[in-house]
């Protein structure tokens, strides 16, 4: 998991309501490249909510057909 990987970091509160890209939630960044390799998905942000017992919101994209 490096820094230099294009994946927007941020901690804090999430709002599913506000929220227009396809998300998930997970233990970990980890879990969160798993969902995408397995839905074929980009992952573009990962927001750490800190709350228990899934602390992570992964967002995703599509990828383009560039």
């Amino acid at each position: 998991m490096t820094e230099n990987d294009n994946i927007k970091r941020s901690k804090g509160k999430f709002d599913p309501i506000a929220e227009t890209r396809d998300w998930s939630v997970a233990v970990s960044e980890e879990y969160c490249r798993r969902i995408a390799k397995n839905t074929g998905r980009r992952l573009v942000e990962i927001i750490d909510t800190e709350d228990q017992p899934l602390p992570i919101v992964c967002i995703f994209e599509d990828y383009t057909d560039d």
